[in-house]
This record gives structure tokens, sequence and C-alpha cells, in this order.
């Protein structure tokens, strides 16, 4: 809480540098984000602003807008319009649009959403950048959010046939097809309008992080959690710049830029979220919303409805110029060792 506390404060420090400095910076971003000022994953987003200005010596300033400018699900052509300067987007709602992405939403990748984020980053500067299925904007950072778990009102999730008949809200394609699959009924719903489709009891629950039940404060609507070792599914972001906004900016700036994004990025972002998912999973535990841990029975079965999606996803990516198997297997190790590094802090 204490970090919260203070991440919160920098940003209002953050925010009122900018409004002051704004006038003497070379290049203003107008920065487009949604959900709440102190989810830790905004938090770290503005902290990454602060450190954009602070390693440009004030010459670029990170101004985060006071409203989305349109829905999450429009963020990549708001940005590539330059409705906004740049922002994050989410490639699994952007109208099934993307493919490669997927390599890091499907299930069991790993407990770290800072090892995922990092591998992710990795593998797509490595190979899937190449394929230009995101050539509209300039990516200078990704993240994952932390491993999603199922939450419902109704009952213990111990089987795939426990879903059936669910209302479930989804967040992007990769999640959606699963629940399909399994006999629920997806529903895609922005995070944006989430606590208002549980509320009202349109959805009877949802695949999100532990974090994200804290942030909503949806404690309230739900009685069962499953635990998923790994995550059910993780969710990609990207962090963009108008590719005419990036190329103002003076090699020397963009390359300072990168110094604080990248892999820099990656792990600041994905932190956050490993650090939201532990309050919230305390959150969980405290409003006594009961926890159930994913079998691995349960966990074979869920492995099965993804593996067709698997395969296609390994066509698609193949069809794309990708070596898709190489490319799973790289991704793989990455997050293994990344997961190694963080257990032996």
């Amino acid at each position: 809480m204490k970090t919260r506390l203070m991440l919160a404060g920098a940003l209002v420090a953050v925010q009122g540098l900018t409004l002051a400095a704004a006038a003497d910076a070379q290049t203003v971003m107008r920065f487009g984000w949604w959900g709440g000022p102190t989810a830790d994953f905004n938090l770290a987003t503005f902290e990454w602003g602060a450190k954009v200005e602070d390693v440009t010596e004030g010459r670029v300033q990170v101004e985060f807008l006071a409203s989305p400018p349109g829905s999450p699900v429009a963020f990549h052509d708001l940005i590539r319009d330059r409705v906004m300067d740049a922002g994050y987007y989410v490639p699994g709602i952007a109208q099934g649009r993307f493919v490669l992405h997927e390599i890091a939403e499907l299930p069991f990748i790993g407990a770290s959403a800072e090892a995922n984020s990092v591998a992710y980053w990795r593998i797509f500067e490595n190979h899937l950048k190449q394929a230009g299925e995101h050539e509209d904007v300039v990516v200078i950072t990704v993240s994952t959010h932390g491993p999603g778990m199922i939450h419902n009102s109704r009952r213990a999730i111990t089987r795939a046939a426990d879903m059936a008949g669910l209302r479930l809200r989804v967040p992007g394609a990769t999640v959606g097809r699963l629940a399909d699959t399994l006999g629920a009924t997806a529903m895609f719903v922005p995070f944006t309008e989430v606590t208002q489709v549980i509320s009202s009891g349109a959805a009877e629950g949802l695949f999100v992080p532990y974090n994200a039940v804290r942030d909503l404060s949806l404690a309230r609507y739900l009685s069962h959690s499953t635990d998923v070792p790994g995550g059910i599914f993780n969710l990609v972001f990207h962090f963009a710049v108008n590719r005419n906004v990036w190329n103002s900016i003076s090699e020397e700036d963009r390359e300072l830029i990168m110094s604080v994004s990248g892999e820099a990025g990656a792990r600041l972002i994905g932190r956050s979220w490993d650090h939201g998912d532990a309050e919230g999973r305390a959150y969980v535990e405290a409003e006594g919303i009961e926890i159930t841990s994913m079998s691995p029975e349960f966990q074979a079965e869920i492995e099965a409805a993804f593996a067709p999606m698997r395969a296609e996803w390994i066509e698609k990516a193949n069809g794309l110029g990708i070596d898709a198997e190489a490319v799973l297997a790289a991704f793989a190790g990455e997050v293994a060792a990344l997961n190694a590094e963080i257990a032996a802090r």
C-alpha cells in the first residue's frame, strides 16, 4: 500500500510538472489510457512517462489525457490516426485483426507478469515484429497482465463442465473462444464496463487477474474464484506512438526513450501487475470469496480445449512468415529463464 500511495503522489507531481514544462518541450505526446488512476498498471505507466521526460531532459513530455478519447477497442486506430499521439492498446480486442500476440495469451504460461512481459518483448522484437502486423504505429514496449483467473457468483468451478451455461465476461478473443468451447456464454465487454455487467447480473462471472477484482471492488458480487497455476490466459498490451510523432522526435531522444521503454518498460510494467495481483489475491481472501485451486485434471481439460487454437495459431503464424514452432519454444525458454531470475532475487 505504501508503494501505491507513493506512486499516486508521484503521478500528481508528474502531471503538475507536465503542465508547467509543456511549453518548453519540443514534443508533447498526448497519451491515452483507461481504467483507474491508482491501478498498479496505470501507476507504472505514469512512472514510465516521468522517466521519458527525465531521460530526454524535458524535451519530450508525456501528457496523460484526462479521459479516453474513444473506446479501448479502437485505441490502435486512434494512435494510428493521431487522435492521440501515443497510448496502449490490446491487440486481442482490436476486431480480430492481429494474430501473433496470441503466443503470450495461451494458458499456463507462468505466474509472473514481469517474466511474461519481458519474454514477450524479446520475442516480439526478435521474431514477430518482422511480420508487419503493427507497422501502422511504433510499438515501443509491451506488457502482459498477470495470470488470468476464473471468478463467478454461482458455484465453485472445479472442472470444465462447471462452466457450462454461465455468462462470463471475457477480455479478448483467445479466452472468448475457450469459454464458448467449454459451453459458457462468452460476453466481450470492455474493461470500462465490467462493473456494470457484473453488478447488474448480466454476466455471472469473469476472467480477470486478481488485481482487477480488487481495483473494481467486485468482491460484493462474487462468491467463487478458481486459482489457475500460470493463468488460464494472459492479455497482451502494446505501448505505441503515432508514426509521424515518433519520426518528429530526434534520433538521440528516440534512443533515450527506448532506454526506458523496450525491455526496461516491459519489466517495469510487468512488475506492477505482479504487485497488483498480490494485493488482489489478499483482497479476495479477506472478502471471503471461496478460492479453489485448479486440479491437474481440470488443467488437462483446458489444455485439450486450447489445442485446436494453438494449432490454428501455428498455421497462421507460419503463413505470416514466422517459424511458429521455433518461436513457441523460444518464448517458453525466455519465460523459464526469467522466472528463475526473479525467483533468485
